[in-house]
């Protein structure tokens, strides 16, 4: 008696499921796809630092190092929240040389928030004569809000387009029964009017009024699609 009742019980839900695929397949529905992109300006610069002694002989490295930390500090940068350091020992192991002459260097990594900030920090390591210095990336900081703003902005676009469809053939939107997302690609950052510290350093003395270099940085590009399917009432 009880294998029987479990038979049934499993005979009725099998029932069911299938009457609800059915009913999914035969209403009327509409499909849409939407995109939607934003494009946001950077506000993290990532510039790579690297100190080599070979650069400056008359100072050791440990010198070097603690003289940039002190200029660094008075622009107003958190060194222990914006300055990640290279391991030393993977640093001996990138610089040696075919003379089998070790090169001692530093790396480092700094995050800065703004290009005022940046021209500060390249006129500073100028003046130390520091001219292994690049951009390495830039991102924004709160690109997961950005990324949902962006994916709201596609699913209003494919409603928009699902009801003009409908109300054109004279039906009324009704219901989201199926949604699908998929994140577009994040275009790459384009610097534009961005040449080399180093070169900068070795043929200009370094002035008071010196601006620093001409920085453009191109926009973050997000996009978001969306794949809509509405019934049709």
């Amino acid at each position: 008696m009880k294998k029987i009742l479990t038979a049934i019980v499993i005979l009725i839900a099998t029932t069911a499921l299938s009457a609800q695929d059915k009913n999914f397949i035969d209403q009327n529905y509409i499909e849409i796809n939407a995109s939607a992109t934003k494009e946001v300006s950077p506000d993290e610069i990532f510039v790579s630092i690297t100190i080599e002694e070979k650069d400056n002989k008359s100072k050791s490295l440990e010198k070097q190092e603690k003289e940039m930390f002190a200029r660094l500090k008075a622009l107003g940068i958190d060194l222990e929240k914006d300055m990640l350091v290279k391991d030393m020992a993977t640093q001996v192991q990138e610089y040696i040389l075919r003379k089998n002459t070790v090169v001692t260097s530093k790396s480092y990594q700094l995050k800065i928030t703004s290009t005022d900030m940046l021209i500060k920090v390249f006129k500073e390591l100028e003046k130390l004569s520091i001219p292994n210095v690049s951009i390495v990336k830039t991102d924004v900081s709160d690109k997961e809000k950005v990324k949902n703003e962006v994916m709201i902005m596609a699913s209003e676009k494919a409603k928009s387009r699902a009801e003009i469809l409908a109300n054109s053939f004279g039906k009324k939107l009704g219901k989201a029964i199926y949604i699908q997302h998929n994140e577009g690609y994040q275009r790459d950052i384009v610097i534009r009017g961005m040449y080399a510290l180093g070169a900068k350093a070795a043929d200009v003395n370094v002035a008071e009024d010196y601006a620093g270099p001409d920085l453009a940085f191109g926009k973050i590009s997000f996009t978001q699609n969306i794949f809509v399917r509405f019934s049709l009432e």
